[in-house]
Order: C-alpha cells, then sequence, then structure tokens
C-alpha cells in the first residue's frame, strides 16, 4: 500500500489539544450503543453490541468492551474521543479509530484534525479487523488470532479484508499474532516498548510486480525490539514506499533486515 511520508507528532500535538482526561466530568452510568451514532457527551463504561458510531467530541472515562461481532466505528473527519480505560475488542468484531486515508471520507490529506486517545491498553481476540491510525495509545496493543482467511482479494482485485496500523503513537508494546486476510502493515508507528508481528497471512498481490503484497512493517520508531517469524509472506517494506525501521533494541527472525 503506497502512502506519502508524514512527521511524527503533528497528530499527537492536535490530539493532546483536545485533552487527555475527562476524570473531572459527572458521567452518566454505563452506556451501551448499537445501531446508532453516540451522542457527544462525556459517559462511563461504553460497551457497543452492534453498529456504533463516534464522530464528534465523547469522552469515556472507564472501559469501552467491542462485543463479538460488533463495531466500533471512530475513524471519521469529526472524531474526537478520549478513552480513559482500556479497549477489549471480540471475537469477529471489527475496531476502528483515527482518520484512515480515504476512509469515510478522509480524504488523502496527510494531517488529520481529528484526534483518539486511548489512555490503557488495546486488547483483542479473535476478532475480524482493526483500522487504527493516528491515535495515541498510553498502553498495549495485543491483537491474537482473527481475521477470516476466506475474506482474501478476490482473483486480480484488492477487495479483501485488511488490518491497518499505521502512523500512531503506542506508549507500550505492540503485538500482532494469528491474524489473516488479505494485507496487514505496521507503517509509520512510534512505539517506546516491543514491536512483534507472528503468524499472519495475508494473500494480497502487487499488481504491477506480482510480488506477495501484505506484512509490511516499514517507516516504524521502535525503542525496544522488532521481531516478525513465520508470517505469509514474510516481514518486508514491499510497495508502502517506507523505509528501514530504526530500532533502538535488537531486530530479528524476518525482520533482521528491515
Amino acid at each position: 500500500m503506497k502512502r506519502s511520508k508524514l512527521l511524527f507528532g503533528m497528530f499527537a500535538i492536535a490530539a493532546l489539544a483536545f485533552g487527555g482526561s475527562g476524570a473531572n466530568a459527572a458521567p452518566p452510568d454505563s452506556t451501551t450503543c448499537s445501531g446508532a451514532t453516540l451522542a457527544p457527551g462525556v459517559y462511563k463504561d461504553l460497551r457497543v453490541t452492534g453498529y456504533c458510531k463516534i464522530d464528534g467530541q465523547v469522552i469515556i472515562n472507564g472501559n469501552v468492551k467491542v462485543a463479538e461481532g460488533a463495531y466500533l466505528d471512530a475513524a471519521w473527519p469529526g472524531t474526537r474521543l478520549v478513552i480513559d480505560g482500556d479497549v477489549s475488542v471480540g471475537r469477529g468484531a471489527k475496531l476502528g479509530l483515527g482518520c484512515s486515508f480515504g476512509y469515510h471520507g478522509c480524504g488523502a490529506n496527510p494531517v488529520w484534525l481529528g484526534s483518539v486517545i486511548v489512555n490503557g491498553n488495546i486488547d483483542a481476540k479473535e476478532a475480524l479487523t482493526m483500522f487504527l491510525d493516528f491515535t495515541i495509545v498510553q498502553g498495549n496493543v495485543d491483537w491474537k488470532g482473527g481475521g477470516d482467511a476466506t475474506m482474501g482479494d478476490s482473483p486480480g482485485q484488492q477487495d479483501g479484508l485488511v488490518l491497518v496500523i499505521k502512523d500512531n503513537v503506542i506508549g507500550g508494546n505492540l503485538k500482532v499474532d494469528g491474524w489473516v486476510g488479505a494485507w496487514f502493515g505496521i507503517i509509520r508507528n512510534k512505539v517506546f516498548g516491543n514491536v512483534t508481528a507472528a503468524h499472519t497471512a495475508g494473500n494480497r498481490v502487487d499488481p504491477d510486480t506480482g510480488n506477495p503484497d501484505s506484512t509490511e512493517i516499514a517507516t516504524n520508531i521502535v525503542t525496544g525490539n522488532l521481531k516478525c517469524d513465520h508470517n505469509s509472506p514474510p516481514a518486508q517494506i514491499g510497495d508502502s514506499g517506507g523505509t528501514l525501521n530504526i530500532v533502538l533494541g535488537k531486530k530479528s527472525d524476518e525482520c533482521a533486515g528491515l
């Protein structure tokens, strides 16, 4: 996936301008969101049981749980979201945090004026997919399993399932283990812990070269270690237009040369 390079910090500054916590606000009781747009405001805990859209200024003073098969869609130009707790994502569920290029009218502008801050962790088990873009996560991002092997690209098409982790600041570790689909990538993130990509599989093919086009691990800044193993295709820069990762710890296995 070809994308222009971005400057780290610009989106972080914009996000912090919104404010990092709503602890002093007076939230209502825990809220369930299903098949609707969550109204701007301050909430305690949030449970997503269907489709839940956030396209305004929302503060969650507790945790967010995305139930099995549900979809939290906080990836819009107008999204201003702070989650003071953790985000958990269930089997077959989808998570969208931060505005991705060309997604929901976000366009190709490299400067997104919205903001998403998660002051805890993101934990996904057997979830379908995630779009994580321009988001600040104070804790860890831990993805186990999930995706769908039947949702790869059709022959000659790029229409399959993708798992996108781009342009984020992550205070802890980032780990993706066992996801399958069409395309998966970790690009232009700043991670203050370790990064691990293992046992993933994507069937996307570059239409220009015919080369496998997934597992793109590029242009990241990693304070800890970078480890990639048992991925198909093996970790690569690919056609991302990116550069080698800056890793203060150790690069190993498939990522040894990246």
